[in-house]
């Protein structure tokens, strides 16, 4: 019985030091890239950010408070894109829109959101 009870904690031990080193060697990126501080910005500076029928900068602000959770998540999805160059603030807009909905302050929001993008991360509109 005693061996099983030392086996058991071995492995306790072994699992816990795998754990922390993995977590030691990977990296947040959205809070080395300056991706999470471009959300706290437009959450502040494009009061209120209105998406469909979401209060997309409360819920950045209260970590997803304030928005369907589906919405919320697709919203950071694409904005990461869009903030990567991913893709154009147009695509942004159209697939903002199609996934969380249209709403009277679709178009100041996103504005806002394109306005406040780093120069050179979002590439051009596509010309129609």
């Amino acid at each position: 019985m005693t061996t099983t009870k030392s086996t058991r904690s071995t492995q306790a031990t072994a699992i816990t030091l795998l754990a922390f080193a993995v977590m030691a060697c990977g990296s947040n990126p959205d809070q080395s890239d300056g991706f999470n501080p471009f959300l706290q910005t437009i959450a502040t500076q494009c009061r209120p950010l209105i998406i469909g029928s979401d209060d997309m900068g409360q819920a950045i602000t209260f970590n997803g408070l304030g928005a369907i959770p589906e919405h919320y998540n697709i919203f950071v999805n694409k904005t990461e894109a869009l903030y990567r160059g991913g893709i154009s603030p147009q695509i942004y807009q159209e697939s903002l829109t199609a996934f969380v909905g249209a709403g009277s302050s679709n178009e100041r929001s996103i504005n806002c959101i394109v306005a406040h993008l780093p120069k050179g991360a979002a590439p051009a509109p596509a010309s129609k």
